[in-house]
């Protein structure tokens, strides 16, 4: 039985926009898209953004902060972060009010798929991992689905690792897992957590740490990069700490107090952030790059040195040199440079590399990464994503290249489209690669994927938390970096899904 409750009068609904309206505590978003009106839950299942301040764009709503994407007219969830869809209820219009049935919502209908194969692997336990489990469940996958992930835990948020526990504002328990329980319920699914030591791609077959072994009809190589200490010596000491893990957090958290001086080796985006981590927690902090500018690969010289700027207004020091050996007796003591310079240290930390080693059967690329085709495929019924996938992705000029990109939404967007193909959806990648990272209490987003720009247009000040770089070649727009833009970013990455020029990129963000 239907229990209409008033929500609001229409007019106070944009005509094409959406309001939050509370309803016997229930928070709803009100989406009005042309002659479309309907209601669903407001906050991103992801990590409880607002709806309401990101985009309807081309009937779809994007999150404002982590640019999760959902269909408007039905609330199913299009793209991650999000890997559900929103809750919905039913809605209607009554002598211009609108009216709301707050019966228990349900997420969209899913369409039952034949003809897939009955054993499926997914090797690595991470976001790729994750994203391909709850595609392949929510579209009917109607075999049986083995997750294989080396870690204990079930598949977890791995941003929080850099973001958030170094600086103690979140405990290792707290990292919260990415599959919600109704889904690790599923008795189409299996999570074993133990490593795999080989795949064969050829054969399908999968051989684990304990020896065992078993065959699969397909699998998807998700296995993301993996702990790496550098190969210099000394690197075997106490207190030189990899990043990749649970239990690496949690060792870097308990292990390190302020005051005591920490070294980064490498100058990443996980690097920076955990510089940012430990300094909330009075760590003093050097970041050792050969280049004297962080991330200038990724974001160019410019716009690097903003981010050392900022860095160094917060403490942090970067010294531009190259880490010959690690000395100590028995924990790390100090680092000799390339420079003759001999850095004390109680504490370095070390970077990652793409986790193919186990691969059999399939060519690696020069840097260890696996190329794939439009459909995530490499090999027959051998699908990559995540860390390591090399993919077609054409630029903002409409120029076609490859990239192999190493950001969380990268890895669940590709791993998506690999699920969708494995149902026979005949689907590509389209979407725009887009990442987040925290730097002393501001996000700053990163939409597009540019390699090659001949214009860069800069205003604004990380400081300030309003900053914004547009990065174009041949007159369209590559990428855009932007801080404090949460609402034009979520408009942004809808419009980039076709070139657009710097200047309509100005526009919406305004100016």
């Amino acid at each position: 039985m239907n229990a209409w409750i008033k929500a609001a009068e229409l007019g106070a609904v944009p005509a094409s926009g959406m309001t939050r309206v509370k309803i016997e505590n229930e928070a709803v978003l009100l989406v009005r898209d042309g002659e479309c009106l309907r209601a669903f839950q407001a906050d991103c299942p992801h990590a409880g953004a607002p709806l309401e301040a990101g985009a309807l764009c081309n009937g779809r709503i994007v999150c404002p902060w982590h640019k999760a994407v959902f269909a408007a007219d039905s609330g199913a969830w299009l793209e991650p972060p999000a890997l559900g869809s929103l809750k919905a209820w039913p809605v209607k219009v009554e002598s211009s009010s609108v009216f709301i049935d707050l019966q228990p919502g349900a997420p969209a209908a899913t369409v039952a798929r034949r003809g897939t194969p009955q054993r499926f692997a997914i090797i690595g336990g991470g976001a790729a991992a994750a994203s391909a489990v709850a595609t392949l469940l929510d579209n009917g996958f109607d075999g049986e689905l083995t997750v294989f992930c080396a870690e204990p835990e079930a598949p977890y948020d791995r941003t929080c690792l850099s973001k958030f526990v170094p600086a103690g504002d979140m405990q290792p328990d707290d990292v919260p897992p990415l599959l919600s329980e109704e889904i690790t319920r599923d008795e189409r699914l299996r999570i074993e957590h133990t490593a795999v030591v080989r795949f064969d791609t050829a054969l399908k077959r999968v051989t684990l740490a304990d020896g065992r072994e078993t065959a699969f009809d397909a699998a998807l190589v998700a296995t993301g990069s993996s702990a790496r200490r550098p190969d210099l010596p000394g690197a075997n000491l106490d207190r030189v700490f990899t990043l990749r893990t649970l239990h690496d957090a949690k060792a870097i958290l308990e292990g390190i107090a302020p005051g005591e001086h920490v070294v980064m080796l490498g100058d990443s985006f996980i690097s920076l952030e955990t510089a940012s981590a430990l300094r909330k927690r009075d760590v003093r902090v050097t970041v050792v790059t050969p280049s004297g500018v962080p991330l200038h690969q990724a974001l160019g010289a410019r716009v690097g040195g903003l981010f050392r700027d900022w860095h160094e207004a917060h403490g942090v020091t970067f010294q531009r040199a190259k880490a010959l050996r690690l000395e100590g007796r028995e924990c790390i003591e100090s680092i000799q440079l390339d420079t003759g310079e001999n850095l004390p240290a109680h504490v370095v930390i070390v970077g990652v590399r793409p986790a193919t080693q186990l691969l059999a059967g399939l060519k690696l690329d020069h840097d260890g990464g696996v190329s794939v085709d439009a459909t995530m495929c490499a090999a027959p019924r051998v699908y990559v994503a995540g860390d390591i996938a090399r993919f077609p992705l054409a630029d903002g000029s409409g120029l076609a290249r490859t990239a192999r990109i190493e950001h969380w939404r990268v890895a669940q967007q590709l791993a998506r489209v690999a699920a969708l193909n494995k149902l026979e959806r005949e689907v590509r990648y389209e979407g725009v690669p887009f990442f987040w990272t925290e730097h002393f209490g501001q996000r700053v987003d990163y939409l597009g994927h540019a390699t090659q720009w001949d214009d860069l247009d800069i205003s604004g000040s990380f400081a300030e938390g309003r900053f914004r770089a547009i990065y174009s070649r041949l007159g369209h727009v590559q990428a855009v970096l932007a801080c404090g833009y949460d609402q034009a970013t979520a408009h942004l990455i809808e419009r980039m899904r076709e070139p657009i020029t710097a200047d309509i990129a100005r526009a919406v963000l305004g100016g």
